[in-house]
């Protein structure tokens, strides 16, 4: 229903349809995914959302809720940002790649981070951008500028952050009804999981400090392509570039040009395992089972892929002072194990 405002002698009648919001999300692909949950509930709620990010770009025909637009070049942002009433940004996202301070930058535009976030950014969120608003469009729109900060609501690391995302969009920005969905709809001619044994192994991330070390996840290819499964590796650009001959001289390592790419193989793909990365997250989205190795044992792994059926694997201990050797006390076997418990959880175990 449309909020009819009165501003001096002059009636207003503004609706979520009338607001066009950007949502920029980090530029990793786990977090990006974690964003897609606020644009999602947003363009349900009527807004006209927009999704910049070169990773979700090339899924815009897969996102029908919202557009998805690649990024725009560094010189032409702010001028592509200034179309729109309103912009929510990650504090890891192209924006405070720029020169301009972020705290200058967050008169501008509402962060919402994935991570933690300076109280600075969060003290006056986009006021100069509702300054220059009319005045329903303004008052319509400032609860949401209002939500700037963490988008952690809950104090337990035990809740996912797909989880933490849905209580944001509930409890900051007023969305009652919000859900973890984010509206993917995949072409016709891709199954879901077609290739139910095709199993996607990520063993890299941008930290290295969380991969499980190449020798180890080779141990755990050969085991499960003696099982009968189909074991594949994945890699980025950049890890093709470096890593690639370490698994390419005995498993396929498929080549992706685009999130798109990626994204169709894996919804067709049986299972995912990795490290904690963005990989996973976006299997989990499409509904893929994705076991994933973590280095922590006792924390509540709040970054755990969020949506569909997943395991997680931890060290069989951990001590502090050899808390860089985690590797060390997560065998094969016990990786073995844990996919083995996911397979039978999704009703394919052997």
């Amino acid at each position: 229903m449309a909020e009819v405002l009165t501003h001096a002698d002059t009636s207003l009648s503004v609706a979520p349809d009338d607001c066009r919001i950007a949502l920029v999300p980090s530029m990793g692909l786990g977090d990006g995914c974690i964003y897609l949950v606020l644009a999602a509930n947003l363009a349900r709620a009527g807004y006209q959302v927009t999704v910049l990010s070169n990773h979700f770009g090339a899924l815009d025909e897969w996102l029908p809720l919202f557009e998805a637009r690649l990024l725009p070049a560094p010189a032409e942002t702010f001028a592509v940002l200034d179309d729109f009433d309103l912009v929510i940004s990650d504090m890891g996202s192209m924006l405070t790649r720029h020169a301009e301070a972020a705290e200058t930058l967050a008169r501008r535009y509402v962060f919402v981070g994935t991570l933690k976030i300076d109280s600075r950014f969060a003290r006056e969120p986009a006021a100069e951008t509702l300054a220059r608003l009319p005045a329903g469009k303004a008052r319509l729109l400032a609860p949401l500028a209002a939500a700037a900060g963490p988008l952690r609501c809950l104090p337990d690391d035990s809740v996912s952050m797909v989880e933490q995302a849905v209580t944001f969009c509930r409890t900051r920005l007023g969305l009652a009804e919000a859900s973890s969905d984010i509206g993917l709809q995949m072409p016709c001619a891709l199954k879901h999981r077609r290739h139910a044994d095709r199993v996607m192994l990520h063993p890299l991330s941008y930290n290295v400090k969380k991969n499980w070390p190449a020798l180890k996840y080779l141990a755990l290819a050969r085991r499960l392509r003696a099982e009968g499964y189909e074991p594949q590796f994945v890699l980025s650009p950049k890890e093709r570039c470096d890593h690639l001959e370490v698994f390419a001289s005995e498993f396929e390592v498929p080549e992706f040009p685009d999130a798109k790419a990626l994204a169709a193989y894996l919804y067709e793909s049986g299972y995912v395992i990795g490290n904690d990365s963005g990989v996973g997250h976006l299997a989990s989205a499409l509904g893929v089972p994705v076991l994933t190795l973590y280095r922590k044992r006792r924390d509540g792994f709040c970054w755990r892929p969020g949506w569909g059926a997943g395991q997680v694997v931890r060290p069989v201990f951990s001590l502090n002072f050899m808390r860089e050797k985690w590797a060390m006390f997560m065998s094969v076997n016990r990786v073995a194990r844990g996919f083995q418990m996911l397979s039978q959880k999704v009703g394919g175990g052997r």
